[in-house]
C-alpha cells in the first residue's frame, strides 16, 4: 500500500531536503528510518527545500507492506528513528494513484523575521532584522498577488522552461516580537521566497523603488539578485 506521510524538520541540521551523495539529506535519514521498519522503498517528497531551510509540514509517499494496519503505531515507531530532527506528523493511506508533487495544488511557506536581541542559540530559525511597518510591507507585498512571469526570482542558472506562477497570498503578519511573511501559490520556483523576501526588504530600506520592484515582478528587469538567509524560511503546507 502507499502511506502519506506529514513531517516536519529541522533544516539546519540538513543539507537540503533532496537525497545527496553524502547521504545528509531529510529524504536520506527519512529513508533510513524506515528502513528500521522493513521498508526499503526510497520515499519522494512533494516539494525540495535547500540547505538551513525547514518545513512544519512536508509531505512524503512511500510504499510499504499491507501488514502495517496500526497507523498510529506506526508513526510512532517511525518517530523513534527519525527524531531528534524529523518528527512525523501524520500517517494517513493513501490510493495508489497517489502522486505526492502532481496532486498537489498549492504550497504555502513563510518566512520569520525577528525583531528581539539577537540570540546564537535562535540564529539557525530567524532572520534578526529591525522592526519593520507592517502596512507598508503589505502594500508592497500586494504587488506579488497574481499570476506573473517570475524568471527574476528563481536561482540563476536554473533550467526552468516555464517561470510563470499564480500567487494567491502575499502577506506579512505581527505576532509579538515577529514578522511573518506568508506566501502561497499554485507553485514556486527554486529561491523564490528567499528572492521575493529579499526585495521587500530592499523597499523597505530604500535600496530599491516600488517601481523598480514591479519591473522584475514583470520580467522587464531585475535589480535584486541576492536572497534573504534561508534560515528564515519554512514550507508550511501542502494542499491537495
Amino acid at each position: 500500500m502507499k502511506l502519506k506521510l506529514t513531517l516536519a524538520y529541522d533544516g539546519s541540521r540538513f543539507q537540503g531536503s533532496a537525497t545527496q551523495p553524502h547521504l545528509n539529506s531529510v529524504q536520506d535519514r527519512l529513508a533510513n528510518a524506515l528502513t528500521h521498519l522493513g521498508i526499503f522503498e526510497k520515499p519522494l517528497f512533494a516539494s525540495r527545500t535547500d540547505k538551513g531551510v525547514h518545513s512544519l509540514g512536508a509531505v512524503a509517499s512511500v510504499w510499504c507492506g499491507e501488514h502495517f494496519t496500526d497507523l498510529i503505531f506506526f508513526k510512532n515507531q517511525l518517530n523513534r528513528f527519525a527524531h531528534p530532527h524529523i518528527h512525523i506528523l501524520r500517517v494517513e493511506r493513501a490510493s495508489e494513484n497517489f502522486e505526492v508533487r502532481f496532486n498537489a495544488t498549492m504550497r504555502e511557506y513563510r518566512y520569520i523575521l525577528n525583531h528581539g536581541a539577537f540570540s546564537p542559540f535562535l540564529a539557525a530559525y530567524f532572520l534578526f532584522y529591525p522592526t519593520i511597518d507592517i502596512e507598508k510591507t503589505n502594500e508592497i507585498l500586494s504587488h506579488f498577488v497574481g499570476t506573473h512571469d517570475f524568471k527574476g526570482f528563481q536561482k540563476q542558472n536554473e533550467p526552468n522552461k516555464d517561470t510563470t506562477r499564480t500567487i494567491f497570498r502575499a502577506r506579512a503578519l505581527r505576532h509579538k516580537n515577529l514578522s511573518v511573511f506568508v506566501f502561497r501559490a499554485n507553485g514556486f520556483l527554486r529561491a523564490q521566497i528567499r528572492l521575493s523576501v529579499r526585495t521587500v526588504l530592499q523597499v523597505l530600506e530604500g535600496k530599491m523603488s516600488v517601481s523598480e520592484l514591479i519591473e522584475q515582478i514583470e520580467a522587464q528587469k531585475e535589480h535584486c539578485r541576492t536572497p534573504a538567509a534561508p534560515n528564515g524560511l519554512y514550507l508550511s503546507k501542502i494542499f491537495y
